[in-house]
């Protein structure tokens, strides 16, 4: 039985096939998780300020941070 990969960790694979990403493509990527379940980490991924939310008009886009030394 193969084991699942965390949330986050698919949060950040689909980031890096996509650099800026919009969240639909994260959700229909991903069937396994709700919608919900994605939208509560990816806020908090970016109140940790690991991703940014870009809003726009009926759409909002993800994309990861550039990593501070």
């Amino acid at each position: 039985m193969s084991q699942q990969k965390p949330i986050t960790e698919r949060i950040f694979e689909f980031l890096r096939g996509a650099p800026q990403g919009d969240f639909e493509g994260l959700v229909a990527r991903y069937p396994e998780f709700t919608w919900n379940e994605l939208y509560l980490e990816v806020s908090r991924l970016n109140r940790q300020g690991l991703i940014k939310i870009t809003r726009g008009v009926g759409i909002f886009t993800i994309q990861e941070t550039p990593a501070v030394p």
